[in-house]
């Protein structure tokens, strides 16, 4: 069936996770990206079986047919993440997954504070680390909202692919993917010191939140000395 005169509703750039506002889809806290949204699959399909207006292709031909003289815009993105109290991010060329919070098994014999356990994911056992014990972050505890029966934790589990390693560990909350540029990256306030300084390249000031830049390589140097 084709559809000739389709209006489409572009949410993820109005409140997704391409979106230029503040307001943001409360679904994104369920499928964490645009792209895992029914929505965005349904009205991906639509458009698909759209016919072109009239003149469309004869347009962009012209278009694309011009030389530009554009000048490349530096653009980087970030997966961003809460642990503990603090807002975090990682590049999301990292990020292989999120999945829900499950269960973390001990490993016997293993004496190490980042080494968390094993987790399963889709049937396989995956390493666990810690985030939080490697940067000295303070847990948060226990609102009177989250011991209710009926609440839904906002924990996931990351899942990130670092020189062939894979390793998943736990966040508080998940905020989702963001663009910057290196322009926008603040130097980090002389308040901040020891570990949270040493694996932290910069701030960055984004919807009304400051977000600690992580140094990768680095930090998953030290997420991943206690597996060799």
């Amino acid at each position: 069936m084709e559809i000739t005169d389709l209006k489409i509703d572009s949410c993820w750039n109005r409140i997704g996770v391409w979106r230029t506002g503040k307001e943001r889809c409360p679904e994104l806290d369920n499928v964490v990206h645009c792209r895992n949204c029914p929505v965005f699959s349904k009205t991906g399909r639509q458009f698909l079986r759209t016919n072109p207006p009239e003149g469309y292709r004869n347009e962009w031909t012209n278009i694309l047919s011009k030389e530009k003289d554009i000048k490349p815009i530096n653009v980087k993105s970030a997966f961003v993440f809460r642990a503990g109290n603090e807002w975090l991010a990682l590049p999301s060329k990292l990020i292989q997954e999120v999945v829900n919070m499950g269960p973390i098994h001990s490993i016997p014999n293993i004496n190490s504070k980042v080494l968390r356990g094993l987790v399963n994911i889709h049937g396989r056992l995956q390493i666990c680390v810690s985030i939080g014990r490697v940067l000295g972050l303070e847990k948060l505890n226990k609102t009177e909202e989250q011991l209710k029966p009926d609440y839904i934790s906002p924990e996931r589990l990351v899942v990130v692919l670092q020189k062939n390693q894979l390793v998943a560990f736990p966040v508080s909350e998940v905020k989702g993917t963001v663009h910057y540029t290196p322009e926008m990256i603040k130097d980090l306030p002389v308040t901040v010191s020891g570990s949270k300084a040493v694996y932290t390249m910069g701030i960055l000031h984004l919807e009304g939140a400051d977000i600690g830049l992580l140094k990768d390589k680095p930090l998953f140097k030290t997420l991943t000395k206690d597996l060799g």
